[in-house]
């Protein structure tokens, strides 16, 4: 297991929901969003998320690839890709969360959270990105 925490413009990958450090994945992805499962503080250097596939299937989230964690000035923007699951044609009754621990390069400080699916992208514009900001400290 390596790692690679990188601050400023760069790109950390980081994946598990036990925490697991791996290289950036490669192969099919698809969006997901994220939530908060317990609130950090500007002295945390891990984040628990909870990850829900974007696209509809049939309530299954499935694999989450590896975070994509990108450090700014001002923000820590965390995308969380997922798996692709080989079908178009889900319902959509909501899909699982999946516990995911992403570990960060140095403390939060007083740097905002933000789900970088809801930048741009599919998610972007819907109702579970009206605040991709997901945390600020006070």
């Amino acid at each position: 297991m390596g790692s690679a925490m990188v601050r400023g413009s760069a790109w950390l990958c980081a994946a598990g929901a036990a925490l697991v450090l791996t290289g950036c994945a490669s192969g099919a992805a698809e969006t997901g969003t994220w939530e908060l499962r317990s609130t950090p503080s500007p002295q945390s250097t891990e984040v628990a998320l909870v990850v829900s596939r974007l696209e509809c299937a049939g309530g299954v989230t499935g694999e989450v690839l590896s975070p994509v964690v990108r450090i700014e000035d001002e923000r820590v923007v965390i995308e969380t890709p997922v798996a692709d699951n080989g079908s178009d044609d889900g319902e959509c009754p909501g899909n699982d969360a999946v516990p995911v621990t992403v570990r960060l390069a140095e403390p939060l400080g007083d740097r905002a959270l933000v789900d970088g699916a809801c930048l741009d992208g599919e998610a972007a514009g819907l109702t579970m990105c009206d605040q991709p900001e997901r945390w600020r400290p006070e």
